[in-house]
C-alpha cells in the first residue's frame, strides 16, 4: 500500500483530502503545517507528498527546499495544492523541483488521476533510472506538458529568470521566442542572445555553478519545461553522453558570445544592423534551424520569406545603437533594395548582398 504524505494547515481541505484517498486504498498520514510535515517526510518516507503553499511558520516552497536538500527524501514525488495559478509561482516551485500542482477546490478525479500518475512515473524512474542517456532526455522535453517534466506557458514579456538570481533549473523550450539581455549601471541594456524552441536557456550559470548574469525575457507566448537543478546534475554524472552534449552546448554558447561581443565593439552601426537581421532570420525564421516545428503554433511556423516582426526598442538592442540610428540604417538599406520595411515589419531581399556587409 503506498503512502502519501498531505500538509495541509486547514483541517477540513485536509481531512477531506485523506478520505478521497483512504477511499482510494492508499495510506495516508496528515501534518497541519509545515514543519511537522518535514518531520513526518523524514520519519515515513512517503511515496508522495501533497503540500499547501500558503501555510505559517513554514510556506509549502520551504518545505520543497528542505526536503530537496535531504538525498533521502530529494527523490520524493512531490504535488502542491494552491488555491490559484499564478506563472511566476509555478515557475518557483518548478525551480525547486515541483513534479505538479493541482488547484483548489480539487476535483476528485483530478486528484487520484495525479496522483496516480506520479506514483507510476516514480516507480518508472526508480526501475530505470529515469532517463536512458540523451535520446531519452530529449524525447522526455519534447513530450505535452505534465507528461515528463514540468511545463508551464508564459505570456509575452514575461521574466524566465533575472539578472543576478541564482541557477536552479535547466529550461528548455518546447515552442516560443525569447530574449537573453543585459543591463548596464545606466540601464542600457543589450540583447545578448536569442532563443527559440528546442533551445535550451541557462545552462551556462547552471554549469558554472554562479549566479544568472543576464535576465531571460520571452519575445511571444511560449511553453517551457524545468528541468530541476538537482535532476540535471544527477544526468551529467550518469551518463556520459548528457555530459558531453550540453560541454559542446556551452562552448558553443560562450563562442557565440565573444564573436558577438567583438562585432558589438569594434563594428561600426551598419554592419552590426545587417549582423542583427540575418540574427534574427536565421534563428527564429530559417526551416533549416527549425526544432520541433510540429510542436508550434501556426503563428509561429517557419516561412519560406516571412516578414521578421520585432519593436524597435529590440532592435535597437540587438544593435547596441539608439533606436532613431537604427531606424535610420534600416532606411538606407530599404533604399538600396535589400529590405522591405511595413510599420514593424521588416522582409529581407537580398541576405546575401546584407551577410557581405559585415566582412
Amino acid at each position: 500500500m503506498k503512502t502519501i504524505l498531505v500538509i495541509e494547515d486547514k483541517t477540513e481541505v485536509r481531512e477531506n483530502l485523506a478520505e478521497i484517498l483512504e477511499l482510494a486504498q492508499y495510506r495516508v498520514i496528515q501534518a497541519a503545517d509545515g514543519r511537522k510535515g518535514v518531520e513526518l517526510a523524514r520519519s515515513d518516507r512517503p511515496d508522495l507528498i501533497l503540500c499547501d503553499i500558503m501555510m505559517p511558520e513554514l510556506d509549502g516552497y520551504g518545505v520543497l527546499h528542505i526536503l530537496g536538500k535531504d538525498p533521502d527524501t530529494a527523490g520524493i514525488p512531490f504535488i502542491f495544492l494552491t488555491a490559484r495559478i499564478d506563472p511566476a509561482q509555478i515557475r518557483s516551485g518548478m525551480n525547486l523541483g515541483a513534479d505538479d500542482y493541482l488547484t483548489k477546490p480539487i476535483d476528485d478525479v483530478d486528484l487520484l488521476h495525479a496522483v496516480e500518475l506520479r506514483l507510476k512515473k516514480s516507480q518508472q524512474s526508480r526501475s530505470q533510472s529515469t532517463i536512458d542517456g540523451l535520446a531519452g532526455l530529449l524525447e522526455a522535453l519534447q513530450q505535452p506538458a505534465g507528461t515528463s517534466y514540468p511545463c508551464v506557458r508564459f505570456a509575452k514579456k514575461q521574466l524566465l529568470y533575472a539578472e543576478g538570481n541564482g541557477p536552479m533549473a535547466l529550461y528548455f523550450i518546447q515552442y516560443g521566442q525569447l530574449k537573453r539581455v543585459k543591463t548596464d549601471p545606466q540601464g542600457n541594456t543589450l540583447i545578448t542572445a536569442l532563443s527559440k524552441g528546442g533551445d535550451f536557456v541557462g545552462l551556462a550559470a547552471l554549469l558554472l555553478n554562479m549566479p544568472y548574469t543576464e535576465s531571460a525575457e520571452l519575445l511571444t507566448d511560449a511553453q517551457v519545461c524545468t528541468l530541476p537543478k538537482a535532476e540535471f546534475l544527477r544526468l551529467l554524472t550518469s551518463h556520459p553522453d548528457i555530459a558531453a552534449y550540453f560541454m559542446r552546448l556551452l562552448a558553443i554558447e560562450l563562442t557565440q558570445r565573444d564573436e558577438r561581443l567583438l562585432l558589438l565593439a569594434y563594428q561600426p552601426v551598419r554592419k552590426r544592423v545587417a549582423e542583427a537581421l540575418l540574427l534574427v532570420q536565421r534563428t527564429f525564421y530559417s526551416p533549416a534551424d527549425a526544432v520541433g516545428t510540429d510542436q508550434l503554433p501556426p503563428s509561429q511556423l517557419s516561412l519560406t520569406n516571412p516578414a521578421m516582426s520585432l519593436s524597435r526598442e529590440n532592435w535597437s538592442q540587438l544593435v547596441g545603437a539608439s533606436p532613431e540610428t537604427v531606424i535610420r540604417v534600416l532606411g538606407d538599406l530599404r533604399t538600396e533594395g535589400m529590405l522591405e520595411l511595413s510599420g514593424s515589419q521588416i522582409t529581407l531581399l537580398d541576405s546575401d548582398r546584407l551577410a557581405r556587409l559585415k566582412h
